[in-house]
């Protein structure tokens, strides 16, 4: 007889994809379109109707069919047509990227041969949400990994990369508040506070961590956020500074020459040249 014996579990070495909630939306006389953003990934699916997605002052036309991918942190609103009104399930999943994109992002995901099991699966979970049968939460589990995989073979996402567990985790979770609240008003204090380190321990620890001080990791965050908004959106260079946090657009320029060694426009009209 042969035998070949398999080992299942153990720590995994990469983060694990949640799926924080779903929502279902259709388009009514009391629809809201307002601008807002999410610190976690969305996925829609268009179920029925059209109208159009606005990402980072972009938009685009969905209609039924269409899969579309809302990375953290943009900006974006959908509307609906009121003739053929928008009806659509959304899912809000953590520890997850969207591959980077040649040129302006491009939010409608082409599935090719997956788009059925895409839709079977995301319906599945939400008939099961709804349903609350036994047992609910392990079978929605179930399908989610399933979705995610499908999703993950097909490079559609990525999984984040989990730095925080390497590090300390007053200093992880330091990090992790300016990742989350980077364009807002951020002090070295109230950084401290958070990590219950002395000003002076928390800059050393976090440079050891790190590499450099907390108030540079703002910096250069807020750069790097700001070039996702110069390739990806038609935004003024004012606009952007403002979304990133910065307190003026000159000083955003200063800043993002300094990181790159271009100014803004130089960076969007090479990523618009596809360099």
């Amino acid at each position: 007889m042969s035998t070949v014996r398999y080992e299942i579990g153990g720590a995994s070495a990469v983060p694990e994809p949640r799926l924080r909630y779903i929502t279902h939306s259709r388009y009514n006389n009391e629809w809201l379109s307002a601008v807002h953003s999410h610190s976690i990934a969305e996925m829609l699916y268009v179920l029925d109707g059209s109208g159009s997605i606005v990402i980072s002052g972009a938009q685009r036309t969905i209609e039924a069919g269409d899969f579309v991918m809302i990375p953290p942190h943009l900006p974006h609103t959908e509307i609906s047509s009121s003739q053929n009104p928008l009806e659509y399930i959304c899912l809000g999943v953590s520890e997850i990227t969207v591959p980077s994109q040649a040129g302006a992002f491009n939010p409608i995901i082409s599935l090719g041969n997956i788009k059925d099991s895409v839709r079977g699966i995301i319906l599945d979970i939400y008939r099961e949400i709804r349903r609350k049968k036994p047992e609910c939460e392990m079978m929605v589990k179930s399908l989610f990994y399933n979705f995610i995989v499908i999703l993950l073979r097909s490079h559609v996402i990525d999984i984040a990369k989990d730095e925080e567990k390497a590090m300390r985790s007053n200093i992880a979770e330091v990090k992790g508040y300016i990742d989350e609240h980077y364009a807002e008003s951020l002090r070295l204090d109230a950084l401290a506070d958070i990590a219950t380190l002395s000003k002076f321990h928390l800059i050393r620890e976090f440079k050891n961590e790190l590499g450099t001080s907390p108030m540079e990791y703002i910096l250069g965050k807020r750069v790097t956020e700001s070039k996702k908004l110069l390739a990806g959106t038609e935004l003024s260079i004012s606009n952007i500074a403002e979304a990133v946090g910065f307190s003026s657009g000159s000083y955003f320029s200063q800043r993002f020459r300094i990181v790159t060694g271009m100014s803004p426009m130089e960076f969007r009209r090479n990523s618009h040249a596809g360099f």
